[in-house]
């Protein structure tokens, strides 16, 4: 989806300035305006999403004008560039309802998610005033987890996050797998801040100061990363990160958490402030040992009944079944991702989550079918077991799955 972009300013080198930082490709600049009454017309004219306009201790027509625009355009969202964050500037755009204002950015690639978030934003407010929509006061916290590593968790939690965002929830990504963690790698992000500088605030943390540390993804999903090393992970506590999960559900709709593939107090936090716990296995006896174990545990810390079971890279040509899964470690299977090597590691090695690059394979498919049922609330997603006489030729056929399973 384009974004139509206007830039007002009375001196042509700052409109040239923000000209060259507007590279993205979903970013169009349609035209450029000094102010005054002309350019009323020329937004009413060209309807631009975003006016991005320059704001200095004298610039009180650029006030009037943002009042005019945010009173009698309200699709079209403003931004007010200033040189210096200063209080009496705040107050002045505060006054006239401007809300999005930011320092000169540093980048492009800033600038282009700041723009990409405030459109978003201010588009699902607009939204739901329109449609009289039901608002969710409580979010949800979804926490993927796996008993082992490679099985997908991140890629899981990554496009989950952007199809939820798509849906227009406001969606948070945490990544709490604090020594490795690659979920920027996922999202092709980089971090001015990650989770770790969170943690060593020594101020008690509020929305507005966890959000400074966040990364928006041009899909509108606000990033928490991991530490930029692992030497970091031991700055970040479980009591931090449940004094962080309070202040996020207050706010976005849906907390997504990617873990560790292990147990650790951080870990088990995120599980016990989780509304949904997505359990990640695969068809594999490892796997499956592991996974086993790992609800055990669950049934100990009481946290079973938030689980739902996905099976990742699920394939038909294999000595384990899905219905094996389901009785091999005594939980019911809520949904399943088929196995596209080739779509999944295309989309990581380019940066951007295969809901969006490739929309109509059946691996996106499969995610928007587990958005879908996170938002309806729905404890079955059509889950098609196979019947019993296949189940027994194939278990004849595969007769070692028995001897192993009194290992699982």
């Amino acid at each position: 989806m384009k974004i139509n972009i206007m830039i007002i300013s009375k001196f042509e080198n700052k409109i040239e300035e923000v000209k060259n930082l507007i590279i993205d490709e979903e970013l169009v600049v349609v035209g450029a305006a000094p102010g005054g009454s002309q350019t009323l017309d020329k937004i009413e004219n060209l309807s631009p999403d975003v006016v991005i306009m320059f704001l200095d201790t004298q610039g009180g027509d650029v006030l009037n004008l943002t009042e005019r625009i945010i009173l009698h355009k309200p699709r079209t969202h403003v931004i007010l560039l200033v040189e210096y964050m200063e209080v009496d500037i705040l107050q002045k755009a505060n006054k006239a309802g401007a809300h999005n204002v930011i320092e000169f950015p540093k980048s492009p690639k800033e600038f282009a998610e700041y723009i990409k978030s405030v459109h978003y934003n201010e588009m699902i407010r607009i939204n739901s005033l329109n449609e009289n929509q039901n608002i969710a006061w409580t979010s949800r916290v979804v926490t993927v987890f796996g008993a082992k590593g490679g099985l997908g968790k991140t890629t899981i939690a990554t496009n989950l996050a952007v199809k939820l965002a798509e849906q227009k929830k406001k969606v948070a990504l945490i990544d709490l797998d604090l020594q490795f963690g690659d979920i920027h790698v996922f999202l092709d992000i980089e971090p001015a801040d990650t989770i770790s500088e969170l943690a060593q605030q020594v101020f008690t943390p509020n929305i507005d100061s966890v959000r400074s540390y966040m990364t928006v993804h041009s899909s509108g999903v606000h990033v928490l990363c991991a530490p930029k090393s692992p030497e970091y992970a031991e700055l970040v506590s479980a009591e931090k990160v449940q004094s962080l999960l309070s202040i996020l559900r207050t706010y976005y709709d849906y907390v997504i958490i990617d873990t560790p593939p292990y147990f650790s107090d951080v870990t088990i936090t995120a599980i016990e402030a989780s509304s949904t716990i997505l359990f990640v296995t695969g068809l594999d006896i490892s796997i499956l040992k592991n996974s086993k174990l790992s609800l055990s545990l669950m049934d100990s810390l009481q946290q079973r009944d938030k689980v739902r079971l996905i099976v990742n890279r699920a394939v038909d040509i294999s000595s384990i079944t899905i219905a094996d899964v389901q009785k091999i470690i005594g939980c019911p299977i809520w949904a399943k991702i088929p196995s596209d090597y080739k779509v999944a590691v295309t989309a990581l090695n380019r940066g951007i989550p295969f809901v969006i690059s490739s929309a109509g394979s059946k691996l996106s498919q499969s995610i928007n079918k587990v958005a879908k049922a996170l938002i309806s609330g729905a404890d079955d997603i059509g889950i098609q077991c196979i019947d019993d006489k296949k189940i027994h030729k194939r278990r004849k056929l595969f007769g070692f799955l028995r001897k192993k399973n009194e290992y699982i």
